[in-house]
């Protein structure tokens, strides 16, 4: 028996990292490039106040520089704030900017500003829903025409270039969004794989050690008046058991703890040399359970190992559960490319009708089987028996 570490565990703390890394540089990347922009802008202006000097135009130059300061700030605060307060904050600035333009000859439109009104539409259409990507998309090219209508004037070019900005704009903002709803798919699907492992370790965690600890009980009650001596083994037993259930449950509260250590490890890993101790802890006599084993040489692909043993704990497990009195047979041996599993038993009691008394023993184990590409059948071969076929590849398939 050997613990390794959680990989999809540690796997999803490095994307994090990774993704924390590049939001930093992002972000600075973006900051750099807006004071740029703001460099150039304010030389540009300087230029145009030494070649007209006079207070009108000092004072457009200022509000020209407000205006690109307050989106250029609003747009590197866009991650702190909710994104329809920041779309709006900006737009609003832009197209206040712009009536006012309109009306007095002034403020201009700055490289900031729109280099600003770019990013903020990529930023809106990622992160809003569709109908919110179409508004602000449709408010973004109201904003760009209003920009350059009122502060440049009817312009050909001019209006082309702002909508071929535009279209890039809102082209960056769909494929930002598709990017952003692959990687969160991805995400769920990680998380839901490691809540499936979960739920298969707990459920063999309690259904295994707990039935053996009930069934060890049991046996002691049976035996207490005709043979004490039995007791005390019995005892030693579920001692033994719940001591390795207990483990079993802190090791997996432990792993999913935020505070958690991302290589530890989550669960027990075994192979096909556990299943001797395995069968010697169900039936420690081997009275009523025969084990024929054969794979003298064979090499496994990774996780087959795992799968058997724990294919063959949940039959038996079953085996307690309905039959504790009859004979139980199991056999682990390779045959063509296949390793075969074989458990079966006699002696199954009457099982319950009641919903849910099948319990999800087999659907945990039919799909650790299915994902190696294994072929599992489970059923009575005849009246009060019980049988589990299950055939593992020994290539890996491509």
């Amino acid at each position: 028996m050997k613990c390794m570490p959680a990989a999809n565990e540690h796997e999803t703390s490095r994307h994090d990292s990774l993704a924390d890394r590049r939001r930093i540089a992002a972000t600075i990347a973006e900051f750099v490039a807006l004071a740029l922009l703001l460099v150039i802008d304010f030389e540009v202006g300087s230029r145009v106040l030494i070649a007209q000097p006079g207070t009108e135009f000092i004072a457009g130059a200022l509000a020209t520089a407000i205006v690109a300061i307050v989106v250029a700030v609003l747009v590197l605060a866009r991650r702190r704030l909710p994104t329809r307060v920041t779309v709006t904050a900006v737009f609003a600035v832009s197209l206040a900017a712009s009536v006012v333009s309109g009306l007095v000859g002034s403020p201009a439109l700055s490289l900031t500003e729109t280099a600003a009104l770019a990013v903020i539409t990529v930023f809106g259409v990622r992160e809003s829903s569709v109908r919110g990507s179409v508004v602000i998309g449709a408010c973004a090219l109201v904003v760009a025409l209003a920009a350059v209508l009122l502060r440049v004037g009817l312009d050909t070019t001019v209006i082309l270039t702002a909508l071929l900005l535009w279209a890039c704009a809102i082209a960056g903002g769909v494929a930002g969004r598709y990017l952003l709803r692959r990687r969160e798919s991805a995400m769920d699907a990680a998380r839901r794989e490691e809540r499936m492992e979960l739920a298969r370790e707990l459920h063999d965690v309690v259904a295994h050690q707990v039935t053996g600890i009930v069934v060890q009980a049991q046996a002691a009650i049976a035996v207490a008046h005709t043979d004490p001596s039995r007791v005390s083994e019995a005892l030693s037993t579920i001692e033994s058991v719940g001591t390795e259930a207990l483990a079993g449950m802190r090791r997996m509260v432990g792993a999913i703890r935020d505070d958690a250590d991302r290589g530890a490890p989550l669960t027990v890993r075994y192979d096909l040399g556990d299943i001797p101790s395995l069968i010697d802890r169900f039936d420690p006599g081997r009275e009523r359970t025969t084990l024929r084993f054969d794979t003298a040489g064979v090499t496994l692909p990774p996780g087959t190992g795992e799968s058997a043993y724990r294919v063959v704990r949940e039959a038996l497990t079953n085996v307690r559960r309905h039959a504790p009195e009859g004979v139980t047979r199991v056999t682990v041996r390779v045959i063509d490319s296949d390793l075969v599993l074989e458990i079966g038993n006699d002696g199954v009691r009457t099982r319950s009708g009641e919903p849910g008394a099948r319990g999800f023993g087999l659907t945990g184990m039919a799909e650790r089987v299915a994902a190696l590409g294994g072929r599992m059948r489970a059923g009575a071969d005849e009246p009060g028996s019980w049988n589990v076929w299950v055939a593992l590849p020994l290539e890996v398939t491509r």
